[in-house]
């Protein structure tokens, strides 16, 4: 476990970019959490990094920045409104 964690020079590349500690908060401020397994916050930061890959890459293919090869803000609010898949993000 601690080799996925490190991101000491010389060990491995570390597997998530998301902050491991920043993860830990959020799902500790849920009053039913008290404990929380170094495996859960690793996979919970791995998925997220991935649906935020897959939201991106969604809204970059089907959006209108693709034209200027940016990905705007309008670009994800248009996925999450017209993609089923990302409907629960749509505001409405």
């Amino acid at each position: 476990m601690a080799s996925r964690l490190s991101g000491t020079p010389g060990s491995e590349p570390r597997l998530v970019s998301l902050p491991l500690s920043r993860i830990r908060v959020i799902m500790k401020s849920s009053p039913d959490v008290s404990s929380i397994n170094p495996d859960a916050i690793f996979l919970t930061a791995k998925a997220t990094e991935l649906f935020v890959q897959y939201l991106a890459t969604h809204s970059y293919k089907h959006g209108q920045g693709k034209e200027n090869k940016a990905l705007t803000y309008s670009d994800l609010s248009r996925t999450a409104e017209k993609s089923e898949t990302f409907q629960f993000l749509a505001g409405k």
